[in-house]
């Protein structure tokens, strides 16, 4: 591809008129045009100021294909962010995991506990050094790559927007589906014996593994749609730099927005953590000289009495269900309590079809307007 091809495709990728890229570079429209119709080129401060404008290097934009250097950032990106994705994926999974692997060989009972404790701190340390890892790279790519501009095709974002829900909704149905088996597998004996083996011990195994792949599964769909989010967002806040008319379908979050949701997610972060403060404590106190005091606790009397809803938990669970409401209600006040005046205005425009009727309509035919529509400001609607 020609510069004159290159200027082309960057300018309408973007949605940039000649008129809004002349003013980003200080030039004339006439100019824009001749060097898109390739009887003129630019000079050299103007061709770095291209570059920086569109995020590609001299060498693509004068003699290769942004075109394809567009495409490739997108392919790196995206291999990346699959890896860092199945990477804290596999970090959590390994440590859930450990918990059921620890639960087998307690139940066979010949290791003594020392070795139950390394085996399960082996698949901590391997969970946490991929997680790290993760971290880290995903870092490093960050660094090495700032100026990145993934764009993926609409049919694939519109193929994951399909396919997300059903991840979701499989992820939460597998962690269902285990705490179901546990309950309808475990025997009513929590001492009962097969073989000379703990059979409840036994069963936390494939129960953890599922509880694994659902946990995984939902993380999967939240770290690939915050992918594909991400490479939008980074897509449009570019197009608003450069000035392109954004589509209507394009939600940009001013600062404020942004600021607001993290204190509503911190909120419920707290709350949440909180109510397990509460569900802890408010259950293993009554039941702490039950199973064995301050002189060692006995698991299976904590297990009987967890069973058979002693202590506090038969009601503790109740603090979760206060958490979630609390949430509910952070999250609906602080809708209403961080909306700017102009936020209003937008939404009341969006939301009701008589007053975008009545405006496109006064748009066409200034003279269909009232009196006192006439004599208001036409950037501002009349309010009665």
């Amino acid at each position: 591809m020609s510069f004159a091809d290159n200027l082309v495709y960057l300018r309408q990728h973007y949605g940039v008129t000649q008129e809004g890229l002349a003013e980003q570079l200080g030039v004339s429209r006439q100019t824009v045009s001749k060097w898109e119709a390739g009887t003129n080129y630019p000079e050299m401060d103007k061709l770095l100021a291209l570059c920086d404008l569109f995020h590609t290097n001299l060498d693509d934009l004068m003699r290769g294909s942004v075109h394809v250097a567009n495409k490739g950032d997108t392919e790196r990106y995206d291999h990346h962010m699959n890896r860092h994705s199945l990477s804290m994926v596999a970090g959590v999974a390994f440590i859930l995991a450990g918990v059921g692997v620890q639960s087998v060989i307690e139940a066979v009972d010949v290791f003594g506990d020392n070795f139950q404790a390394a085996v399960f701190l082996a698949f901590v340390v391997v969970g946490v050094m991929v997680l790290i890892m993760g971290a880290l790279n995903h870092g490093e790519f960050k660094r090495r790559n700032p100026s990145i501009e993934p764009r993926y095709p609409a049919d694939v974002l519109d193929r994951f927007g399909r396919r997300f829900p059903l991840m979701i909704a499989g992820g939460v149905g597998l962690i269902l589906l285990a705490v179901i088996f546990l309950v309808g597998a475990s025997p009513d004996d929590a001492y009962a014996l097969v073989g000379g083996v703990h059979l409840e011990e036994l069963l936390l195994l494939p129960f953890m593994l599922t509880i694994a792949l659902g946990v995984g599964l939902i993380m999967w769909a939240c770290l690939q749609k915050s992918k594909y989010d991400l490479s939008e967002l980074t897509y449009i806040g570019h197009r608003r730099e450069l000035g392109a008319d954004l589509p209507s379908t394009a939600v940009v979050k001013s600062p404020e927005q942004v600021r607001a949701e993290r204190i509503m997610g911190v909120a419920c972060g707290v709350i949440m953590l909180l109510a397990l403060i509460v569900f802890l404590v408010w259950g293993f106190v009554p039941l702490f000289n039950q199973i064995g005091g301050w002189d060692g606790i006995d698991k299976f009397a904590l297990k009987e009495a967890i069973r058979s809803g002693q202590g506090g938990f038969a009601v503790s669970w109740i603090a979760f269900a206060v958490g979630g409401i609390l949430c509910g209600i952070v999250c609906l006040v602080g809708s209403v309590a961080f909306k700017s005046p102009d936020d209003w205005i937008a939404e009341a425009k969006q939301e009701d079809a008589w007053l975008k009727y009545a405006q496109s309509d006064a748009k066409e035919d200034p003279w269909a307007r009232g009196p006192e529509q006439q004599e208001s400001s036409p950037d501002r609607p009349a309010w009665k």
